[in-house]
């Protein structure tokens, strides 16, 4: 999957959230704002990340069908959003069992974000 639009990126979040059938659990609004919440941390957690784009506001995104850009989100750090997105999803849910899945999942976004390539 290309993950070129945030259409595709909340589909692959659906499959790790297991919310696949409609009716969603979750709605595409909760989905698309745990995305613009990644960007926030994004550039909290890496402020050269958006350092390309540095005359421009922070990507915020607002349907399915917006297209994302390396200026808004680079290719190879999209899946760590998906991680992101899926973890904080996670966390509304009211099981207990969801919280160290979801603290995983956010654990895996900083990491990918932080980690400096060998």
């Amino acid at each position: 999957m290309a993950l070129d639009t945030v259409g595709q990126i909340v589909a692959r979040a659906r499959t790790l959230l297991q919310d696949t059938v409609e009716p969603y659990r979750h709605p595409d609004t909760d989905l698309i704002a745990a995305l613009n919440e990644a960007c926030m941390e994004a550039r909290r957690l890496r402020p050269d990340f958006y350092l390309r784009t540095l005359n421009l506001p922070l990507p915020v995104f607002a349907a399915v069908g917006d297209t994302v850009t390396d200026a808004k989100i680079p290719s190879e750090f999209r899946p760590a959003f998906i991680y992101y997105i899926v973890g904080n999803v996670s966390l509304q849910d009211d099981e207990n069992a969801e919280d160290a899945r979801a603290t995983v999942f956010l654990n895996k976004f900083v990491a990918q974000l932080t980690t400096v390539p060998s």
